[in-house]
């Protein structure tokens, strides 16, 4: 039922609507999922709503590991390219939580490091 409701959003063009219905919930994989049907949509969000967002992303980081850096690192990239605000406690938190993983094999620990260079320089 939730994820028919986010998909009705996003197909009338409400996508900041769509995430921020999917914030307030506690189901990650419906977040994820709205991630991987948006893509990398952090411009379309108020400020509220990314810092939510941020908030939301660390903790997967956290719990999943990298189960869904392909869908969240593009998402985090994206943020700071169009210069989203973090605050200074997001930036330590995200940059703890990527820190892990950027010991990983291949494209996911070089994207982590690329991450945690990006988000030190901000």
């Amino acid at each position: 039922a939730l994820w028919g409701g986010i998909t009705a959003l996003v197909e009338e063009g409400r996508v900041a609507d769509a995430y921020k219905r999917v914030i307030a919930e506690p189901d990650e994989q419906c977040l994820v999922r709205l991630m991987q049907t948006t893509g990398p949509a952090p411009k379309h969000l108020d400020a509220e709503s990314n810092s939510r967002l941020i908030r939301r992303l660390i903790h997967i980081l956290q719990s999943t590991q990298n189960e869904h850096c392909g869908v969240i690192f593009p998402w985090l990239s994206t943020a700071v390219k169009v210069k989203i605000h973090f605050t200074a406690s997001q930036l330590e938190d995200l940059s703890s939580a990527l820190e892990p993983l950027t010991s990983e094999p291949g494209s996911t620990g070089d994207e982590a490091k690329m991450l945690v260079s990006a988000i030190g320089s901000l």
